[in-house]
């Protein structure tokens, strides 16, 4: 994938085509979309979708539900107050 973007607008390191992986909150409900085709910052990790990628994602988004997951997963939750000892 090539777009505009040549260079992380985070750190100035250099783009490269890869695939990165997304955690979206909708409301209380967590997704994960793994191996999502972006240009990704060598020196930091950054990743950048193109339009077209980022469009598919929301069609995916608004009808989500219809899908079956490849796996679900278990992930832990802790209080602010349990990470900062308070």
């Amino acid at each position: 994938m090539k777009n505009a973007i040549d260079r992380c607008d985070i750190c100035g390191g250099e783009l490269a085509p890869g695939k990165t992986t997304l955690e979206i909150w909708r409301g209380e409900e967590l997704i994960v979309v793994k191996d999502v085709p972006a240009d990704v910052c060598q020196q930091c990790g950054e990743a950048y979708l193109s339009p077209q990628v980022s469009e598919r994602l929301d069609d995916f988004l608004d009808e989500y539900h219809r899908h079956r997951p490849e796996r679900y997963i278990a992930v832990p939750e802790y209080s602010a107050g349990q990470a900062m000892g308070g």
